[in-house]
This record gives structure tokens, sequence and C-alpha cells, in this order.
């Protein structure tokens, strides 16, 4: 099955929220198969990164939020230690961050994005395919046990770009109920935008 789990979830989260923005205020017409439409490129720093908007950085850039983001790295992965004691599949997969997030704001400053290079489709279809293998190899590994947090690491540092951080290859260190140290590596890069942190993908591989 092609990451079936993830995918379902996230399209039940997506018909949710459709239902509900619906009820709060109109959008533009758009046909369903629309794509977003890119900002356009003001530059390409040395290493790649398009820079996009101009500073200072409009205010609908600031004000951007992510839906169900939290306020700290520490809340985010402790609501997922107590997602995985619960298996709360759901509460996990909206720790992650959305295909219109993806889509809307981050994907186009990745250097990824620069035409010619990977396109948006194969970007999400990619990193879908390998949360769904990192979620289920993490509940296989964790689910249902109660853990104990004592810390986390990011050991490649933090990558800034123009509106948002990404702090990667995250290492959360739990202790078991006996008391025994483990190191989680399924917990993938977490994202920083506006004060709020999602996870951008659960990892398939140490």
């Amino acid at each position: 099955m092609k990451y079936v789990f993830i995918i379902l979830c996230l399209a039940n989260l997506a018909h949710c929220a459709s239902k509900k923005e619906k009820s709060q205020e109109p959008s533009p017409k758009k046909s369903a198969t629309s794509k977003p439409i890119p900002p356009p490129i003001l530059k390409v720093t040395n290493d790649g990164k398009p820079i996009r908007y101009p500073e200072p950085l409009p205010d609908s850039v600031k004000a951007r939020a992510f839906q169900d983001g939290y306020e700290s790295i520490e809340k985010l992965i402790f609501s997922l230690l107590d997602a995985l004691e619960k298996k709360d599949t759901m509460r996990l997969v909206k720790a992650m961050i959305s295909e219109k997030e993806f889509s809307n704001w981050l994907w186009w400053e990745f250097p990824g994005s620069v035409p010619e290079n990977a396109p948006l489709d194969f970007a999400w279809d990619n990193l879908a395919r390998k949360s769904d293998r990192g979620l289920r190899w993490l509940l296989a590994d964790y689910g249902g046990q109660k853990l104990q947090y004592v810390s986390h690491r990011f050991e490649e540092g933090i990558d800034k770009y123009q509106t948002f951080v990404v702090h990667t290859k995250t290492r959360v260190v739990v202790k078991d109920s006996l008391g025994v140290e483990k190191t989680m590596t399924q917990i993938g890069s977490v994202v920083e935008m506006n004060g709020k942190f999602k996870l951008m993908s659960y990892r398939d591989r140490d």
C-alpha cells in the first residue's frame, strides 16, 4: 500500500478544515485542481535559496499561522509523547505540516522550487511517503508506551529561510517505564514560523 495511512489522515483533516473555512469566511473561486501560484523570485542566495518577498516582510506573510501549531518545541514534543502513549494517530499526523502549508508557504523558499528543479507535486508526494513510513516505524517502536522526556537536540543545527526556520535532524531522549534511556530518531525536522512550531515530517531512516 502506497503511504495510504498518512494520506487518509491528511485527507480527513483537509476535509474538516475546508468545512470550517467555508463557514467562517468567503474564499476566492478556484477549481479543485488549481495549484498555488508562486510569488516571483527577487533573487537567489549563494546556497540556492530563492528570496521571494521584499523586506520588511509584508503583513500578510508575518500573519501566517500554522493550523494546530505549538508555542514551543518542548510543547510539541510533549504532545507527541502523549499521543504516542495513547496511540493517537490523528494527533500525530496533525503535528506535521499540512499539504496546504507546504504548498502555499514553505515549498517556494526551498532550492528545489527554483524553475526546472523538482515539481511541487513530486516534492509533497515524496515527503508524505517518507513520513508515512517514519510514523509507522515510530508507532511500532514506541506506541502505547509511557515515556518520560529527558532532552532534545538538533544534530545539524538550524537552516534559515526568509520566512521560517528549520531545526534539523531532531533527536529526542526519553526514559521508558524501566528508567532506560532511549533516543528517538523518527521525529523529523521542526519548522518554526512566526512563533509557532510543527514537524516537517517523520523520518523513515536514521
